[in-house]
C-alpha cells in the first residue's frame, strides 16, 4: 500500500510540475512586451512643447546608445521670449518640430551625445529664419564655443544625460548658442 501511495504522490507532483510549466510558458507567450523607452516618441516627452509633426521623433537612437534631453530656450536680440516658435531639430535624417513655450523654451528628449544635430527656427510659413548646427562632443567640462566653421561646439561632460543651453536669433538669420547658466545651477 504505501508503494503505490509514493507512486500516486510522485505522479500528481509531476503532474503539477507540467501543468505549472505550461502556463508558465503560455504566460511568456501571452504576456505584452515591455515598451522600449526608445521607440516612444520624442513629442511625448517633451515639456511644454508640443509637436507641430506627427512625424517620428529622434528617439531612433539604438537601445544601447545613451542620449541626451536637452532644455533649450529662445529668444530674440532684445532679449524677448520667441513664444509658440517651431523649431526643427535634425539628427541624420531623422527630424522632429516643436513648438517653445510662453517662456519661449522646450525640451527635447533622445539627442545623441556625440554627433551633429541641426536647430532651426521656422516661420509661420515652415520657412527656416535662423539655423545654428551643434557638434556634440565628450570630456572632462561642459561648454560651449564657437567654431571656425560657424557650427557651435557643445562639449559635455563624459557621463551627462541633460544640458540647457540658451538660443539667440539674430536679425542676420543665425541662432547664437550658450549654454543656459541659470539652468546649470
Amino acid at each position: 500500500m504505501k508503494r503505490y501511495k509514493w507512486m500516486t504522490l510522485g505522479l500528481g507532483m509531476a503532474l503539477m510540475l507540467s501543468l505549472a510549466a505550461c502556463s508558465q510558458q503560455e504566460a511568456e507567450e501571452t504576456a505584452s512586451p515591455t515598451p522600449d523607452p526608445t521607440a516612444t516618441p520624442v513629442q511625448e516627452e517633451v515639456v511644454e512643447s508640443p509637436a507641430v509633426s506627427a512625424e517620428p521623433g529622434l528617439e531612433e537612437a539604438e537601445e544601447s546608445q545613451e542620449t541626451l534631453t536637452l532644455t533649450a530656450s529662445f529668444q530674440d536680440e532684445a532679449g524677448a521670449a520667441l513664444a509658440g516658435a517651431t523649431v526643427r531639430f535634425t539628427v541624420g535624417d531623422t527630424e522632429a518640430e516643436y513648438l517653445t513655450g510662453e517662456d519661449g523654451a522646450l525640451t527635447v528628449a533622445s539627442l545623441p551625445l556625440t554627433g551633429t544635430v541641426e536647430v532651426a527656427l521656422l516661420d509661420d510659413e515652415g520657412t527656416e529664419t535662423a539655423t545654428a548646427t551643434l557638434e556634440l562632443t565628450q570630456g572632462s567640462v561642459t561648454d560651449v564655443t564657437e567654431g571656425e566653421d560657424g557650427a557651435w561646439l557643445v562639449t559635455l561632460l563624459t557621463d551627462a544625460d541633460t544640458l540647457s543651453l540658451s538660443f539667440v536669433q539674430t536679425d542676420a538669420g543665425a541662432l547664437t548658442c550658450a549654454l543656459d547658466l541659470d539652468e546649470a545651477a
